[in-house]
């Protein structure tokens, strides 16, 4: 998919290095300074691309008011404030900054942790008060104790590297990271429940999500010693808050260092506020990425990367759109653009759309990639989808949406590789191809197609085969008739009549159906019209 980029708006503070570098694009940015919600949802259809930090809420509603929409861009790390399952349904790309942060925040974890370990908060603010006292204030060293720490991603990495400086024994957790891959930054990776009754401190950094909601919960904090202390610095929601200040009146925790929290800012009265009113709670209101240097770092990475994706260069920080990086090499293109064509063609030779069938009608989309550069069936799976749908539906369906929106559709969809073509027996003989069956009730399409020169071509349509195949390319025009001598003599002078160009003409075989596939030089809005006796129009296809 490509992506035109017009119009910019940035409706949270970013560094102005960000607008700098799109303006000198030729992109036109906006800045949208303490606009009221109303003036946003009014505003933001003219905007193709918005970017945010923390305070702007991209919701569905914003969504839904964006019309020309095509990206997100999050200056930043964290998610929580757009809706990235809205934005994929409505094919809007979700974007952040993934190491933008990662020093600020690593440094910052540090610094919370040493801070806890002497009481320097709690400290300086005695003495600033007159309050010489030294025995109060007693703390502990960090060399030699233990560091658990959960997400051993670019911040968790960065912690552990700092945090082995002063003599720190590191273990970790992380469901995707490897043993042998948590070794080579000397972190020895367990799992959660080995990790609690070793750790004098525990430091999160996941990000928020259903599957690490209260990751530190009652229960965990049962099961830590006495004396542990928990750091977050990743996101509120991910520490059990009330278990957090249980366990901390208790005397099960010997204490907390807090940047971020499920209420921000916290209300007073609140569970939030008074974990943050504890003595033993060092805390900060979400500073964790507050830095000179990381805010530069975050709005240049967030202006660099969108336009390296609307230069086609690459896809970086992409949340909701695994197929997009793919989509970008450049040998995946042609085969895409096949796939997508056999979408389409195969709607346009089914009977009926399905926005037409009831919505119990089951419709089965089966595509089998065979062959050497056909290895990416969700992508290409995606792409077959894109040109299905949009013979149905109306624009707005690329590869972010398609799956989504096909089974909203009543579609049941089914893709898988080949390494040959064996199996099929088909009667030619093509080493690389992509075989796309629609079944929908009683009615079924096989379409068969490939790439040669770089460029799709079809084969056959329900077996019917062009001996050499229909390169698609330019304007395409592929028709249906019974015999090809009748077919392609009428549409030869209808097209003549009308003055039409053709560059090519492509036939299938003599059999019980004759498919014709024309080359023009133009396109036309009413190719309908050279309709007649021996050959109809099926389906237009532009590249």
């Amino acid at each position: 998919m490509t992506l035109d980029i017009q119009q910019v708006l940035i409706s949270d503070p970013v560094d102005p290095i960000c607008s700098q570098i799109l303006q000198n694009h030729g992109i036109s940015v906006t800045y949208a300074r303490q606009w009221t919600k109303e003036r946003l949802l009014q505003e933001i259809q003219n905007y193709e691309v918005l970017i945010v930090r923390s305070e702007t809420k991209v919701t569905d509603e914003v969504l839904a008011a964006a019309t020309k929409l095509r990206l997100v861009g999050r200056a930043g790390t964290g998610l929580d404030n757009v809706d990235i399952s809205a934005a994929t349904r409505r094919g809007v790309l979700v974007m952040n900054t993934p190491g933008g942060n990662t020093m600020s925040a690593a440094e910052h974890t540090c610094a919370m942790i040493a801070a806890l370990s002497r009481h320097i908060p709690q400290a300086c603010a005695a003495l600033k008060n007159g309050v010489w006292d030294r025995k109060t204030y007693m703390g502990n060293e960090l060399h030699g104790k233990t560091l658990a720490i959960l997400g051993l991603g670019r911040i968790g990495r960065e912690v552990a590297i700092r945090m082995q400086a002063f003599g720190m024994k590191t273990i970790g957790y992380d469901p995707v990271i490897s043993k042998e891959s948590a070794a080579e930054f000397k972190v020895d990776k367990m799992e959660l429940e080995e990790i609690w009754p070793l750790a004098d401190y525990i430091s999160v950094h996941t990000p928020y999500m259903p599957q690490t909601h209260h990751l530190i919960n009652a229960e965990a904090l049962k099961r830590c010693k006495s004396t542990v202390r928990i750091i977050n610095i990743a996101r509120g929601g991910i520490v059990d808050e009330a278990a957090l200040l249980d366990a901390l009146i208790s005397d099960r925790c010997k204490g907390a260092a807090l940047d971020v929290f499920v209420q921000e800012p916290p209300k007073e009265g609140t569970t939030t506020w008074q974990l943050i009113q504890h003595p033993r709670v060092v805390c900060t209101p979400h500073l964790g990425a507050s830095t000179v240097e990381a805010q530069e770092r975050v709005a240049r990475e967030i202006a660099e990367q969108l336009i390296d994706l609307a230069e086609g260069r690459q896809a970086v920080g992409i949340a909701n759109a695994p197929n997009l990086a793919r989509s970008m090499v450049e040998r995946n293109k042609p085969w895409m653009q096949l796939a997508q064509a056999l979408g389409y063609l195969a709607n346009s030779l089914a009977e009926g759309s399905l926005h037409r069938r009831p919505a119990e009608a089951e419709t089965n989309v089966e595509l089998i990639c065979c062959g050497e550069g056909t290895e990416d069936v969700n992508l290409l799976a995606s792409s077959a989808l894109v040109g299905h749908l949009n013979g149905m539906k109306a624009n707005g369906i690329n590869i972010i949406n398609a799956a989504i929106l096909a089974r909203d559709a009543g579609l049941v969809t089914s893709a898988r590789h080949i390494s040959s073509p064996k199996d099929l027996s088909l009667r030619e003989d093509l080493d690389k191809l992509l075989q796309l069956t629609v079944t929908r009730d009683s009615y079924s399409i096989h379409l068969i197609g490939s790439v040669q020169g770089g460029n799709p071509v079809l084969y056959a349509i329900n077996d019917c085969w062009f001996p050499f195949g229909a390169t698609l390319s330019g304007n395409v025009l592929l028709f249906n008739g019974k015999q090809p001598d009748t077919t392609l003599t009428a549409l030869v002078g209808a097209l003549a009549t009308s003055s039409v160009g053709v560059s090519a003409l492509m036939c299938t075989r003599p059999g019980t159906s004759c498919w014709l596939a024309l080359r023009t030089g133009e396109t036309f809005q009413n190719p309908q019209q050279f309709n007649g006796p021996d050959a109809t129009f099926i389906a237009q296809l532009v590249f």
